[in-house]
């Protein structure tokens, strides 16, 4: 078995309108905020409600929705079209990206081992994966090490943070099937 390897993760996080574009508006912000954009095609990535309202798991509230992996940019569309579905719900606010490109030598995949940490641990703390995640992901380096505090930093509820409201979608909800899927 190979040695343990502790991944080190650096959270970079703005706030994200889903009418804001990749290349014009999220990249550039990342990139002033300190993240390198020559590492952001394999990154791990968490979408967080910024507003004063949180979601409803069975084990407790978290304002993550989303973990992903690999080019956000890419992937924006998408995202939007469930962001503008919230949106309609609760009216205007903003969603926090927070992206980290964990990084081990002759292992260009730790990105995607480090997603399954994270679904793993939100998992652990909040008894299913996050709104929008269908599934859990498998972990493909066991030896790797990924800070608790790093990981519950993204997923949790922050020092300081005032939500008024936990939400959870009801079953006419479009959400409704996808938020009892992964209920561990």
């Amino acid at each position: 078995m190979p040695a343990t390897v502790t991944v080190p993760l650096v959270w970079t996080c703005v706030d994200w309108l889903p009418d804001e574009t990749w290349g014009k508006t999220l990249l550039p912000r990342l990139v002033e905020h300190g993240a390198i954009s020559k590492h952001l095609e394999r990154r791990v990535y968490v979408i967080r409600l910024a507003g004063n309202f949180a979601i409803s798991y069975p084990n407790g509230e978290s304002p993550a929705v989303y973990v992903g992996e690999g080019s956000f940019g890419s992937r924006i569309a998408s995202h939007k079209k469930w962001a503008r579905k919230l949106e309609e719900l609760v009216g205007d606010f903003k969603f926090q990206v927070c992206v980290a490109t964990p990084r081990v030598r002759n292992q260009p995949t730790t990105y995607l081992d480090c997603e399954a940490a994270v679904l793993r641990r939100f998992g652990e703390r909040f008894g299913s994966a996050p709104l929008w995640n269908k599934q859990f992901e498998r972990r493909r380096f066991q030896h790797h090490n990924y800070s608790q505090d790093k990981l519950d930093y993204v997923i949790g509820k922050r020092s300081g943070a005032k939500y008024h409201w936990a939400l959870k979608p009801m079953r006419a909800s479009p959400f409704y099937a996808s938020y009892l899927k992964t209920h561990v």
